[in-house]
C-alpha cells in the first residue's frame, strides 16, 4: 500500500461546472501514518478525518504539476521559495475556493518529502486542519499514490458522463510522456529548470539538452535548478561561462569499491554514503585520525600545487563542478576558498566519483537537497571524521571546547562535528543540518 493514500466517499453536491460538482467527495489523505486531512469543522463543531471538497481541482493540480513535483528539488535552504515554485509544490495551489491542508511536496530525485502543518484558524474559513508531519517515501510510492487517486477521479468522471473533461485529456498527455523515454527525459529537464510542461523557452531547452549530452548521466539535474529559471541568469549563460574558466586538472585514482546495493528503495542516501566512506578509508589504508591533504589530492589525481591551499581555485558561485575531459581526466572547479572547507569540498568530489563510477559524467557540488548532494555531504563527513573515532575522541564530552578540539584534530569544521553528533543522536543542536528532513523548510500558509 502506498505511503501516500487518497480515499474518497463520492458525493454529488456543491456548485459550479458539472465535473466539479460530480467529483465532490469526503476526501481523506494519508501521508505515512498521518491523516493529513484530520480537521475541525468550525461550523458544526466536529472533528473529522475527511473533508468535503471537489477532487477535480486537486487531481488537476497534481496532473499539471506532476513533472515538477517529481523532478524539481527544493531550492537552496535559507529562504522562502519563489511563488512559482510554491504553486507547483503546495497543495493549496489547487485552490478553486476550497480550504486545503497546508502540505508541501519536495523531491530529492529519489525520495519524496511530505511536510504538513496545522495552521491557525482563520475567520470566515469553515475548516481548521490539525495534522502535522514530516514523512519521506520512495518516489515510486508517491507516484503510485497520485496515480491511484487521479485514476479514481477519472473513473468517476467517466461514470457521470464527463469522460472528455480537461483533466482526462491532461492525464492522458502526462501518461504518454511517461511511457516515452525521450519525452520523459525532456520533461525532467524542463522541470529541473523550473518550468511547467511546454513553458520553457525553446532556446533555453535546446541549450539545456546540449548541456545534458555534454555532461552525461544526470549531472544536469543537479545544476539546472541553480542555473535555470530561478538562477541569476535564466539562460544557462552563467554555467556556460563557468565551464570555460580555468580549474585544477587531475586524473582521479579512486579505487573500485565493492559496495553493497541498497537494502530497499527507502534506504536513505546517507546510509549508503557512510558505508562507502568507511570502505574507502579501509581500501586506501588511511588508518585513524586526520586524512592528509596529499591523500585527497592523490585520489583526485591532482598534481603540482596543493589543491587545498591553492589560492585561486575557489570562486563564489552556486556550485562546484568537475568537468569531464578526455582520457578520464577532470577539470575540478571548487568554490570554497578556506582550506577546511576546501578539504570538505574535495571529499565531496571523491564521493561523487564513487556514486557515479558506472556512468562517467560531470561532477557537481551544490547546496541543494537532492539525494546526490546528501550522499556527498554524508560521505565527506564520515570520510574525514569517522563517527566511531569521533565518539572515542570526545569520550562523552560534547562541550564546545571539546568539539573545537575535535574539529582541529580531524581538520574539519565545527559544523561538521556537530552535524555528525546530531545525525547520530548524540546531541540535538537546532542549528545542525541533519541527514533527515524533519523540520519544515519554510513557513507555509504565508
Amino acid at each position: 500500500m502506498p505511503k501516500l493514500r487518497f480515499t474518497t466517499d463520492w458525493q454529488s453536491t456543491g456548485s459550479g461546472p458539472v465535473e466539479v460538482r460530480e467529483t465532490s467527495a469526503f476526501l481523506t489523505l494519508h501521508a505515512g501514518e498521518t491523516v493529513v486531512t484530520r480537521n475541525e469543522d468550525l461550523w458544526s463543531k466536529t472533528l473529522r478525518d475527511s473533508v468535503l471538497v471537489s477532487t477535480y481541482p486537486l487531481a488537476s493540480w497534481l496532473a499539471a504539476s506532476w513533472w515538477r513535483l517529481n523532478w524539481e528539488p527544493l531550492p537552496k535552504q535559507g529562504g522562502r521559495p519563489a511563488a512559482d515554485w510554491r504553486m507547483a509544490h503546495e497543495i493549496g495551489a489547487a485552490n478553486h475556493g476550497y480550504v486545503w491542508p497546508h502540505v508541501v511536496f519536495a523531491s530529492d530525485n529519489e525520495v519524496m518529502q511530505v511536510w504538513a502543518t496545522a495552521p491557525q484558524s482563520a475567520q470566515k474559513q469553515s475548516v481548521r486542519y490539525l495534522a502535522e508531519c514530516a514523512v519521506s517515501m520512495p518516489l515510486g510510492e508517491f507516484q503510485a499514490g497520485v496515480d491511484e487517486f487521479i485514476s479514481a477521479v477519472v473513473r468517476r468522471l467517466a461514470a457521470v458522463g464527463q469522460g472528455d473533461s480537461d483533466l482526462v485529456q491532461l492525464w492522458e498527455l502526462v501518461q504518454a510522456d511517461r511511457q516515452d523515454a525521450e519525452a520523459t527525459r525532456y520533461r525532467q529537464i524542463e522541470a529541473a529548470l523550473g518550468y511547467d510542461p511546454d513553458e520553457c523557452p525553446q532556446d533555453l531547452i535546446e541549450q539545456a539538452l546540449d548541456f545534458n549530452r555534454a555532461m552525461g548521466g544526470r549531472a544536469l539535474a543537479e545544476l539546472a535548478p541553480l542555473y535555470g529559471k530561478f538562477g541569476p541568469e535564466p539562460s544557462l549563460a552563467a554555467l556556460n561561462e563557468l565551464r570555460e574558466q580555468p580549474g585544477l586538472l587531475g586524473k582521479p585514482a579512486v579505487p573500485d569499491l565493492e559496495l553493497a546495493p541498497p537494502r530497499s528503495a527507502a534506504e536513505p542516501p546517507w546510509v549508503r554514503a557512510v558505508a562507502a566512506a568507511c570502505t574507502l578509508r579501509e581500501a586506501i589504508g588511511v588508518g585513524e585520525g586526520k586524512v592528509r591533504n596529499e591523500t585527497l589530492q592523490d585520489l583526485l589525481g591532482l598534481q603540482g600545487d596543493d589543491a587545498v591551499e591553492h589560492p585561486e581555485a575557489g570562486v563564489k558561485r552556486p556550485s562546484g563542478i568537475g568537468v569531464l575531459q578526455a582520457a578520464g581526466r577532470f577539470k575540478f572547479m571548487p568554490r570554497k576558498r578556506h582550506p577546511v572547507s576546501r578539504r570538505f569540498e574535495l571529499s565531496r568530489f571523491i564521493a561523487d566519483l564513487v556514486q557515479t563510477r558506472d556512468t562517467p559524467q560531470w561532477l557537481t557540488s551544490t547546496d541543494l537537497s537532492t539525494s546526490r548532494q546528501k550522499f556527498q555531504r554524508a560521505f565527506a563527513a564520515e570520510f574525514l571524521c569517522p563517527i566511531d573515532e569521533l565518539k572515542e575522541f570526545l569520550d562523552g564530552d560534547y562541550s564546545e571546547s571539546c568539539i573545537e578540539d575535535a574539529a582541529e584534530h580531524y581538520d574539519v569544521s565545527e559544523h561538521t562535528v556537530t552535524s555528525l553528533l546530531a545525525n547520530h543522536g548524540l546531541i540535538q543542536p537546532p542549528w545542525a543540518h541533519g541527514y533527515g528532513e524533519e523540520t519544515l523548510p519554510y513557513a507555509l500558509g504565508v
